[in-house]
């Protein structure tokens, strides 16, 4: 998709079909649509600058319990452990600066690549069967 803000919601809504369509229920739906735009806007805002014509790429992968999101910019990059605390007592009254902080919070796994401007969001749509951390089979 290109880096314009109007995009979104299209994306958003192919995604969010296919996991109703698949049997998610309403609360991974929400958590995933949440996530996937905090995703989208951080990736169109900061990592390409709002230049609309650097893309974005978008992947995703279903599995019978998994739903698997990646968002990756064109953009430098950021290390997404220097990110401020939003819940720290200075950034309370901010106006930004949570959306990292809800998506680490929503989805099962998150990831980041060396970079820092790809983001991949993991959601079971069962409970999970191991802790810990494994490949993805989709790319």
């Amino acid at each position: 998709m290109s880096s314009h803000l109007g995009e979104i919601s299209g994306v958003i809504d192919n995604i969010i079909k296919l996991l109703t369509s698949s049997g998610a229920d309403k609360q991974v739906s929400f958590d995933v649509r949440l996530c996937l735009e905090e995703a989208l806007i951080n990736a169109i805002k900061h990592g390409n600058k709002n230049n609309k014509e650097l893309p974005i790429i978008v992947n995703y992968c279903m599995l019978k319990d998994k739903f698997w999101v990646s968002v990756q910019d064109s953009g430098e990059g950021f290390d997404h452990k220097k990110i401020p605390d939003p819940t720290g007592k200075e950034n309370l009254l901010k106006t930004s600066g949570r959306g990292v902080y809800l998506i680490k919070y929503l989805m099962d796994e998150v990831l980041f690549n060396k970079k820092g401007n790809k983001i991949t969001m993991t959601k079971y749509l069962k409970a999970p069967k191991f802790k810990g951390r494994r490949e993805t089979p989709c790319r």
